[in-house]
Order: C-alpha cells, then structure tokens, then sequence
C-alpha cells in the first residue's frame, strides 16, 4: 500500500483534487464533491489498468518505480516539481493536500 498526495485546489467557481503521481483529477462545486470525484476517477483508473494488465507500465510511465524486491515506490518530490501542472498549482493557488492510501 501507498499514499498518494492529492491537492485540492479552486479555481473559477470549481474545485479541483489533483494528483500529481498519477496525472488524475476530480472536480466538483464543492471540496467534498471534488474530493468523492478523484475517488471515483482513482477508482476507474485502477479497475481499468488492471483489468487490461497495464497498470504497472503506466505507474512507470508516471516516474513510479520498482525495486529488485518487487516493491512499487511513488515518484520523489523533484521529479514531481518537473510537472507543469504541479508547480502551477504551488506557485499560483491556495491549496491544501491531503493523501490517499492506494493498495497496488
């Protein structure tokens, strides 16, 4: 099991649950509502990866790696900063973040 990190961000009138290990966002009028919205995305990311056998290449795909033991282990934090999307939301909102445990 691992945490992800999830920012929750607005912007305009929407609020945005965004996870920069996977690449993933929800969005709704309201914290809850964006926060059961990356749930459901998580959810449907991780049933569809494994289902089609994909969901390994796709964490490597997303900087995760894996070590000679098997363990999969998130991005660090410097390869996470590289991303656009992430240094948009440090640099420029008010976020807060929180995690989320993700069995692989």
């Amino acid at each position: 099991m691992v945490d992800v990190s999830v920012f929750l961000f607005k912007e305009d009138d929407v609020f945005h649950a965004y996870c920069p290990e996977l690449e993933l966002v929800g969005y709704d009028y309201t914290e809850e509502g964006a926060k059961k919205s990356f749930e459901y995305v998580l959810k449907d990311y991780l049933d569809y990866t494994i289902e089609n056998g994909t969901l390994e290449q796709d964490l490597m795909n997303h900087g995760w790696r894996k070590s000679k033991t098997g363990k999969v282990t998130e991005p660090t934090a410097s390869s996470l900063l590289r991303r656009s999307q992430l240094r948009k939301v440090l640099g420029k909102r008010e976020f807060s973040k929180y995690s989320v445990p993700v069995l692989l």
